[in-house]
């Protein structure tokens, strides 16, 4: 009854005369906050320590739907990201994160139209047992953070594990215990002029789950457009050129114990920025993810492990690997509230920087101060649903 009355409330402030009671109803808030202290070693002879408060992906969302004739039902989703350490001007916006209206019927599927998690995305994010701390395993998978010049940071032109707007999504009624999940990124909105190209993308997962099994496999292509022209165009100098990866992720629950295995290997003709032949595969890579968690009442012991091979730079991307280790103890407090504590260290290579924690994951970050540097935190943090 909170939640409806909460909704009327924001509406009526809005200044909306179309919300009625009935309209309330069938509107549901939900969010998660996700607060964390870190103490942070950047490592490396420009190495600093610092401590931080950091907002590891909390969000509030507004959902309903509606049921019609013929077995079909329509829903609806507003989410956003809410960064509680630090509500820096236009950080919380409306719709940063999966946003959307859909169509669903259980012999047709599901249509699903805004923004949204990508379905490669999907393959794995439920595997990472320090999703969306700074122990997240995307600091190596997925596009990481790289400080590697004229690369804008990431080590792929675009996020592989991104949540795109411009998405049309089509998820097909199950076969058996198999879910076949497809989506095409328009790229943006913003005009282009003579010369210039949009980017735009496509994403397939399988995702197959048998009692404790769950074993999932993605594919999924960019192809990148002129600078300037939104989300899927990263920096000057790649426009017309495309990039690719493939990820499988299993896991298996044995009772109070789980296992996960993520591999990825990805590839492009992205060659050209670093004076390598043009269309050479620059930051092709292959990397891999091994974790466990164990639960014991209300107590979880996690551990995981993440390798980064070298990048591909067309053969002479040697010393260009890292490597992550991660440890860390959840308590639950309640049914939706825990604590939890962490540390991770992030080695890399002589050739390479890498970041802990992905820009999207945490408001707080640990930039390696250079290439060659371990970064590593000490966390410890809160989070609450509801």
């Amino acid at each position: 009854m909170k939640k409806k009355i909460i909704v009327l409330a924001i509406a009526l402030a809005l200044g909306s005369p179309a919300l009625s009671f009935a309209d309330a109803e069938n509107v549901i808030v939900y969010g998660r906050a996700n607060v964390s202290f870190d103490m942070v070693n950047t490592s490396g002879a420009a190495g600093i320590r610092t401590t931080q408060v950091s907002s590891n992906s909390s969000f509030l969302g507004f959902k309903g739907s509606e049921e019609m004739d013929d077995g079909w039902t329509a829903t609806w989703q507003i989410e956003q990201r809410i960064d509680l350490d630090n509500s820096a001007a236009g950080s919380n916006l409306f719709g940063t994160r999966n946003t959307f209206v859909n169509l669903m019927n259980g012999q047709y599927g599901v249509f699903i139209l805004g923004r949204h998690d990508t379905p490669y995305k999907l393959v794995s994010r439920t595997m990472d047992v320090f999703f969306d701390t700074i122990a997240d395993n995307r600091s190596l998978m997925g596009g990481a953070s790289l400080n590697l010049a004229n690369l804008g940071g990431t080590s792929a032109g675009a996020s592989f594990d991104g949540r795109q707007g411009d998405v049309i999504a089509y998820i097909a009624p199950a076969i058996g215990d198999l879910m076949i999940t497809g989506a095409y990124v328009a790229g943006a909105e913003a005009a282009i002029t003579n010369g210039q190209v949009k980017g735009d993308a496509w994403s397939f997962a399988g995702l197959y789950t048998y009692g404790p099994l769950n074993a999932n496999l993605g594919y999924e292509v960019h192809h990148l457009g002129s600078s300037g022209t939104g989300t899927l165009a990263p920096i000057a100098g790649l426009e017309n050129l495309s990039e690719r990866a493939w990820k499988l992720g299993v896991s298996y629950a044995f009772d109070s114990f789980t296992l996960y295995g993520v591999y990825e290997r990805t590839a492009d003709n992205l060659g050209g920025v670093l004076g390598l032949p043009a269309r050479s595969n620059l930051l092709g890579h292959r990397s891999y993810y091994l974790a466990g968690k164990y639960r014991l009442g209300g107590d979880t012991i996690k551990a995981a492990y993440t390798n980064a091979g070298e990048l591909n730079m067309n053969g002479g991307g040697q010393n260009t690997g890292a490597q992550q280790w991660s440890l860390g103890y959840d308590h639950k407090l309640s049914r939706r509230t825990s604590v939890y504590a962490l540390y991770t260290r992030l080695n890399n290579d002589s050739g390479v920087s890498f970041n802990l924690a992905p820009t999207d994951a945490s408001t707080g970050s640990a930039s390696a101060s250079a290439a060659g540097a371990d970064p590593s935190a000490f966390s410890v943090g809160m989070r609450h649903t509801f």
